[in-house]
């Protein structure tokens, strides 16, 4: 392979071992990839296991795939080394090993789950402290009411019972500053664009969990295969239930008066679909808009729900006229494309790769007259045509000049390299604008569902005003307009 092979010293880190595949880890899969590619030669792990723990994968690329790739692979503590079994299979004994491997994880996933559920069994929490608890001191798996927090609960269950919606509960924590269940725990999630804030679903959260009456609820949920990144829940039959395993905030008659105010809705089973319209976004607090229904979709901030006097209430757009709005602004850019398209790319231009590659060639062809040059004035000197100063001074410069223009022509090929890049740049670009020229023909109704893979977000202020966040700037589009 043309790319420089190199060998790579692979460790499985731990905190990868829960995933749902044994290969499906992110280092392990960026390894792959560069093994595809042809930049390594050589893997070299402390044993078969650190690669992985599925028998038929790692059979696979042991004696199919690596071979192929003529990549060379090596555990040590296995005394394995794919260099001797050029040609065969590493026998039975490397499919055995990789057999023990599976089995001993998924042994000892069974020996955790285990242990786990007997802490269950037992009224010990086993994930995480609720919102109004906290660990209690010096003891594993046991947690006492926070003595900031547990009033707040406390005070939700009464504002429930007495009669408030859980959109007014939110409002009234919101109005009083009181701090979130995220900002309490002091937690920031790494995608939040937005100020925490108390909604109608913290609160009917709180209010449905059965943990504030005393009692320890695990195993609401688990994993379906080892390693899954999805857990599925279990139907409350299946739940571990342990009362008195804790101190109660509330009482069970508390909880079932606050349970019984709270709206039934129909469960209906949900359908997942895909959606790429989620790019509307509150240009106030940052949160993403929500949507109700009537005649028409409508777009509004729900922050307007849980604060007073908020700017955030002056967004209600329909979805019709927002697209239409945002559809426009589409097509103006598309026209700017079009025509950009027109201009730059459909004259015909000198290619400045080419010119760089005559250009090599020209050079080539005078290193080798050089080379012609320098036996010549050897034989000259030879014959006694040349004394021996003339013929030192003469080959002397012969030698710089060819070292000039080897310069020369290394020269060239790095200009080449960028050359090349470049070309496929402006490759990609002139397709971009191709694609945006021919887009001018389709329909309205195309051209909706496209630009928003043309669109990060759209940021709305209030009913006049919007700006849209472009993906693409530069050489495709400006990375934003303001409307």
């Amino acid at each position: 392979m043309s790319v420089a092979r190199k060998t790579l010293i692979f460790q499985c880190f731990q905190k990868y071992r829960y995933l749902t595949s044994a290969f499906d880890r992110p280092e392990l899969q960026r390894m792959l990839a560069l093994v595809r590619s042809g930049e390594i030669g050589c893997i070299i792990v402390k044993d078969l296991s650190r690669f992985g723990r599925n028998y038929l994968e790692a059979g696979d690329y042991l004696e199919h795939i690596f071979p192929f790739l003529q990549v060379r692979f090596i555990a040590i503590n296995d005394h394995y080394d794919s260099s001797r079994y050029i040609g065969t299979t590493g026998g039975i004994e490397v499919a055995f090993r990789n057999l023990i491997y599976q089995r001993y994880s998924q042994d000892l996933s069974d020996k955790v789950k285990s242990a786990m559920h007997m802490k269950m069994a037992k009224g010990k929490y086993v994930t995480h402290c609720p919102y109004g608890y906290m660990k209690k001191p010096g003891v594993k798996h046991e947690m006492i009411p926070d003595p900031v927090a547990a009033p707040i609960v406390q005070q939700i269950f009464h504002w429930t019972i007495g009669g408030a919606k859980s959109t007014e509960i939110a409002a009234r924590l919101n109005d009083c500053g009181v701090p979130t269940p995220q900002q309490h725990k002091g937690t920031v999630r790494s995608d939040q664009h937005s100020a925490p804030m108390w909604s109608h679903q913290a609160v009917i959260r709180i209010i449905q969990d059965y943990k504030y009456t005393g009692a320890m609820v695990n195993f609401k949920c688990e994993n379906a295969t080892i390693r899954a990144k999805v857990q599925r829940k279990l139907d409350k039959s299946q739940w571990t239930v342990v009362e008195n395993s804790h101190e109660p905030l509330v009482t069970h008659e508390e909880y079932e008066k606050a349970n019984a105010t709270l709206r039934k809705p129909k469960h209906t089973k949900a359908t997942r679909k895909e959606r790429v319209d989620l790019v509307y976004y509150c240009g106030h607090c940052g949160r993403r808009l929500r949507r109700t229904f009537g005649l028409d979709e409508y777009l509004s901030c729900a922050t307007r729900m849980y604060q007073k006097d908020t700017p955030c209430a002056r967004i209600h757009w329909s979805r019709t006229d927002m697209e239409k709005v945002v559809l426009e602004a589409y097509k103006a850019h598309l026209a700017v494309l079009g025509e950009q398209y027109k201009q730059n790319w459909e004259a015909p231009e000198k290619d400045p790769l080419k010119e760089c590659r005559v250009q090599q060639k020209a050079i080539s062809a005078k290193l080798e007259g050089l080379d012609s040059k320098n036996l010549s004035l050897y034989e000259q000197y030879r014959a006694g045509d040349l004394a021996k100063e003339e013929f030192i001074q003469k080959k002397s410069a012969l030698l710089q000049e060819k070292e000039n223009l080897r310069q020369e022509l290394e020269e060239q090929r790095q200009d080449e390299e960028r050359l090349v890049q470049e070309a496929a740049t402006e490759d990609s670009g002139r397709q971009a604008l191709k694609e945006a020229a021919d887009s001018l023909a389709y329909s309205d109704e195309q051209l909706r569902q496209q630009m928003y893979g043309a669109i990060d977000r759209v940021v709305v202020f209030d009913n006049d005003e919007l700006e849209i966040e472009w993906k693409y700037s530069g050489g495709c589009f400006d990375e934003k307009t303001e409307i």
